[in-house]
């Protein structure tokens, strides 16, 4: 009876990931992930590989200065567990991956990851050159992450395919975008305001919800984040 019972409980939340179309109903549907995966963080992001341009940034209780340092480092496409990922899209554990290649890890990088209790995290999701959708848990022990692999394995593409409903956009709106490639280039907010054709009241709101969004609370900070991401083009570029 409990095996049976767990069967139809993995299938209820199979069928909630499929009905999920809005940020609430993704958010609801991790929480009752962990019935089935005990992880104590979870954070996950999708973009371009082939353009090392991040398109969304999720959290869902990791540590915000963790991930303002990895995101202002562009510490996602030197990662060899994420390059790893890429190349085999299979699920991976973190630790595992770090003691494999040690050498090619920066120790600075696995300092952080080990400093936020992130080192037990298991990894995966949907890869291919074009396209990515990387989810990571971040597990209470490697005991109970390597336990929890092969059920992470089966749910992860009901994960990614609800992300995609709940979450169809950018993290960065195109006036967003517009206002942080002209502060970028090194406009101030009245020069950004006009050709935009929006107030410095407008301009200055706008700033402050992408900073949000970047998990930073500098405006600095958020330029160089958008810009290492890929979210935003660099003036050199542009």
């Amino acid at each position: 009876m409990p095996s049976l019972h767990r069967a139809a409980s993995l299938q209820e939340l199979q069928a909630e990931a499929l009905r999920c179309r809005t940020p609430k109903q993704f958010r609801a549907l991790l929480t009752h992930l962990q019935a089935f995966i005990p992880y104590k963080r979870l954070a996950a992001s999708w973009g371009y590989p082939s353009r090392t341009t991040i398109r969304f940034v999720f959290n869902h209780s990791f540590p915000r200065e963790f991930l303002r340092w990895y995101l202002s480092t562009g510490a996602l496409w030197k990662s060899p567990s994420f390059q790893e990922w890429l190349r085999t899209n299979r699920v991976l554990m973190w630790s595992d991956v770090a003691k494999r290649l040690k050498s090619q890890f920066d120790p600075e990088v696995v300092k952080r990851v080990r400093e936020a209790g992130l080192q037990y995290s298991v990894s995966g999701g949907f890869a291919s050159h074009d396209y990515y959708v990387w989810f990571n848990a971040a597990m209470p022990s490697a005991q109970s992450g390597r336990a929890h692999l092969k059920q992470f394995e089966l749910i992860v593409p009901w994960l990614v395919q609800a992300s995609q409903h709940a979450y169809p956009r950018a993290l960065l709106t195109r006036r967003e975008t517009a206002i942080l490639e002209r502060r970028a280039m090194g406009e101030i907010g009245k020069q950004i305001a006009a050709p935009e054709g929006i107030s410095l009241r407008t301009v200055r709101a706008h700033l402050e919800r992408i900073k949000k969004k970047l998990y930073t609370n500098d405006l600095v900070n958020a330029v160089v984040i958008a810009v290492k991401s890929g979210m935003v083009l660099p003036s050199a570029k542009k």
